[in-house]
């Protein structure tokens, strides 16, 4: 009953808003249990909540809540295969944190009514996305070399605890070819007064193969003009010191 209550006003109010994006990040929270899931998180830090921030995964599929600055846990929605991507995660994320030139945030999970809940280690950083184009044109060479160079170690190294995950279990790193986060453009995170990038983030979809897309799939023109930028010093990078060399 309480659930088909909070679809009713959940659609009432959601008619109301006419940008797709907003109406469907609003109709996630408010269909979601946020009074359970505050309490479980509540339950698992043993310490009062503040700073609570809510923010809706890619395409819907999950619900994530950001609290005390310190942790952000992922609570899955859409996705029947949820549990095994969560554990698919976390063997990704902690075969690769060692060997990545760049921080990944660790993940632990969490048992919650019969499903998997991610907890992250909160990062403060901003999307490049978010910044304007005439900083991004200002600051890219930097940070495009932090990626790149990124990009290059994470997609040569070939951990043997994560081999199974391979689609071919023996196929070997090349060039554009190996471990990557899979759409590293809006998963990157930066420190605004160093310029330097503090962490990548969602390893959810990360894989190992061929790697070109992620320099070509954003068509926004910032975007593709920065990703061609750190295309170029990856293969000056890979040609420098190949993979198998």
């Amino acid at each position: 009953m309480a659930g088909n209550i909070r679809r009713f006003f959940s659609n009432v109010i959601c008619g109301t808003i006419p940008n797709r994006d907003t109406r469907r990040r609003v109709r996630v929270v408010l269909n979601s249990d946020m009074a359970s899931h505050l309490r479980f998180i509540r339950r698992d830090l043993g310490v009062p909540l503040h700073n609570v921030r809510t923010f809706v995964g890619y395409l819907a599929r999950s619900l994530l809540i950001s609290v005390n600055n310190k942790y952000i846990y992922k609570f899955p929605l859409r996705r029947d295969n949820s549990d095994d991507l969560a554990l698919r995660e976390k063997r990704i994320v902690d075969a690769l944190t060692p060997l990545s030139p760049i921080g990944i945030p660790p993940i632990d999970i969490l048992a919650y009514n019969g499903r998997l809940v991610r907890k992250y280690d909160f990062v403060n950083g901003v999307q490049l996305r978010k910044c304007t184009p005439s900083w991004i044109r200002e600051n890219q060479d930097v940070i495009a070399s932090q990626l790149a160079r990124f990009i290059y170690v994470v997609g040569c190294v070939n951990p043997p605890e994560i081999a199974d995950l391979k689609t071919l279990p023996n196929a070997q790193p090349g060039y554009r070819y190996g471990w990557t986060q899979g759409d590293i453009y809006d998963n990157f995170l930066i420190d605004i007064k160093t310029k330097q990038i503090v962490a990548v983030i969602d390893w959810e979809d990360a894989y190992f193969g061929d790697f070109t897309t992620v320099f070509t799939k954003d068509q926004d023109p910032i975007a593709h003009e920065f990703m061609s930028r750190v295309l170029s010093e990856y293969d000056r990078l890979y040609y420098k010191t190949d993979c198998n060399q």
